[in-house]
């Protein structure tokens, strides 16, 4: 025990000195990218722009002329807040939360205030264009405060003897527990953890410190909404829970790049609800109105992107690009189509055999974004599933790892686990890292899944997808949810006598798919198309420029569309031309 809490103030200690350098990096950067003199200026006069780079003052100005207009008509006796957050530090992840927010403080005719690091003045440059001039802060708070958290956290877990209780620790409806577990697996590399580890203090503590910095900006202003991309970990998953909690509608990004949909959450019952999770009703009328030019457009969709065509990829192929070097860009690796017979040649199989792929997750992605799991994280699902089809010889296994397995450099990893539970069974072969995922239609009985794009992507070809969480198509009609870990396992012994889907089955899929591609990715006219890497600045800035000088009110299509899932209180804001 002694030693415990040793390595627990040992951890502490550490931290600090992570903080200490992080904010001798944040001075040299501020300083290769800001003026000194200027930002004291600035601190004057906002309309002063500290940036180095002429091209960023250049949209600034142009966008501070853009929306006077607003501010100059804004009651200055609004007492009612948009609550914007930007919480991800990637610039594409900011513009799409200002488009968001933007139109909600219009549409409400409240104000704005942005939840910001400290330290981020570029962002906050780009906030005070838009008008918005109110700031909270998430700060490091002093050493004094931090010793308070660190104890707090300490005398909390002390309380509880298993992680699996932990996970239940709540303050008044937000809970912690789950958000700390979320952010330890994603911090750590680790995939799954039946210990306190010491670092579970500091992530606590840091926990602890969000959600009561918080409480004092709720008991302080009147919010009736919150603008939030990213809701788990941790600080988002606490201010995303306690929004709800206090009964603020959270607005979040669904979508990547600039085109997205916005999906509302009013309940803070439903608060774990998959975000592309779309409501029957929406279904139905597709069903009752364009239901063959939707299952049309999901087929095309889903044939396009398994053949290569780069426009069609989805946001998680782009994964499939692998990071050579820190200096080298994404490149796609050359993959090869095999048939089944070509499959079981290349892995000396029998050909007569079904073969069944089991699909994992990213294991540092955050576990309690769903209603239901039937295991406590992706690690655990993979270690459990493996060692029960290693005894299941009928079928052969196909193990695809997550390609953030590499990219992430987590600790524990999928092909680690593969070789200390199955790599003597020969009817368990990892997936060829040579072998495209359009494979997979040709010889797949059978996909496993927890609760990925799968679930989806290989219905459409008819092949059924078992899953072992709540997906975003969960309960459609085409897809397996066991209830129970008991059936999960009774499922993979007799997954050979399951049978194909149906075309009402398939056709379910593809509406699906026209749904999540099409008809709720509404693109931003205010925002040009970016990749999930760094953003170069020099062609970024020239591209919003361009765009705010063509950009017209009466053609901003999210817009119109957020004002219509208002009106009509969709979960989802979708193009409605498209329903035509």
């Amino acid at each position: 025990m002694k030693n415990f809490i040793l390595l627990a103030l040992l951890s502490f200690v550490k931290e600090e000195i992570k903080l200490i350098v992080s904010k001798i990096k944040f001075l040299y950067y501020f300083v290769k990218e800001f003026s000194i003199l200027k930002f004291f200026y600035y601190l004057i006069d906002n309309s002063v722009i500290p940036s180095r780079d002429k091209v960023f003052r250049n949209y600034i100005l142009k966008n501070s002329q853009k929306w006077r207009f607003k501010r100059n008509i804004i009651n200055k006796n609004i007492n009612k807040y948009v609550l914007i957050t930007n919480m991800v530090n990637h610039l594409g992840y900011t513009m799409g939360e200002i488009v968001i927010g933007k139109n909600l403080i219009e549409m409400f005719e409240s104000d704005g205030i942005v939840l910001l690091n400290r330290y981020d003045l570029r962002s906050k440059l780009i906030f005070e264009s838009f008008g918005i001039k109110k700031f909270i802060y998430l700060n490091d708070l002093n050493f004094f405060m931090r010793i308070r958290y660190f104890l707090m956290a300490y005398s909390i877990i002390k309380s509880y003897k298993t992680i699996d209780n932990f996970f239940e620790f709540s303050l008044n409806g937000v809970n912690i527990g789950r958000a700390v577990y979320d952010h330890y697996l994603r911090s750590t590399g680790m995939g799954t953890i039946d210990h306190f580890d010491h670092k579970f203090y500091i992530f606590l503590s840091h926990a602890l410190s969000n959600y009561y910095q918080m409480k004092k900006s709720y008991d302080k202003f009147k919010f009736i909404a919150c603008v939030q991309s990213e809701r788990q970990f941790i600080p988002a998953s606490i201010v995303y829970q306690s929004s709800l909690t206090n009964g603020i509608n959270v607005y979040s990004k669904s979508g990547f790049s600039n085109e997205f949909s916005v999906r509302k959450y009013s309940d803070a019952r439903k608060m774990w609800k998959v975000r592309d999770r779309y409501s029957q009703a929406l279904y139905d009328e597709i069903s009752s109105s364009i239901k063959e030019k939707a299952v049309e457009i999901g087929k095309n969709y889903i044939e396009k992107r398994f053949s290569g065509i780069p426009e069609y990829e989805a946001f998680h192929y782009y994964f499939e690009r692998p990071r050579l070097t820190v200096k080298e860009k994404y490149k796609k690796k050359e993959r090869k189509t095999v048939t089944k017979k070509e499959l079981c040649e290349m892995l000396g199989w029998n050909q007569n055999k079904p073969i069944v792929t089991i699909l994992a997750s990213d294991l540092s992605d955050g576990v309690f974004d769903n209603t239901w799991s039937l295991f406590k994280d992706r690690l655990s699902w993979i270690r459990e599933t493996l060692l029960e089809v290693k005894n299941i010889k009928n079928v052969n296994w196909l193990l695809k790892p997550h390609p953030n397995d590499k990219i992430h450099k987590v600790v524990t990893d999928i092909m680690s686990e593969y070789i200390k539970i199955c790599s003597n069974y020969k009817h368990i072969l990892p997936f060829p890292d040579n072998l495209s995922l359009a494979s997979i239609p040709n010889f797949a009985h059978c996909v496993i899944t927890m609760g990925g794009s799968a679930s989806y992507e290989y219905s459409a070809f008819g092949i059924p997808a078992l899953h072992s969480c709540e997906s975003c198509c969960s309960g459609r009609g085409f897809t397996i949810d066991p209830e129970s870990k008991e059936k999960y396992f009774d499922l993979l012994r007799k997954i050979e006598k399951i049978g194909k889907l149906n075309k009402e089955q398939i056709d379910k899929a593809k509406i699906y798919i026209f749904i999540y591609s099409k008809l709720t990715r509404i693109r931003a006219n205010l925002l040009p198309f970016f990749g999930n890497e760094a953003i170069n600045m020099k062609t970024f800035w020239p591209k919003m420029i361009d765009l705010l000088d063509n950009y017209n009110a009466e053609e901003d299509l999210l817009k119109k569309m957020m004002i219509i899932q208002e009106k009509n209180k969709d979960r989802h804001a979708i193009n409605y031309d498209l329903l035509k």
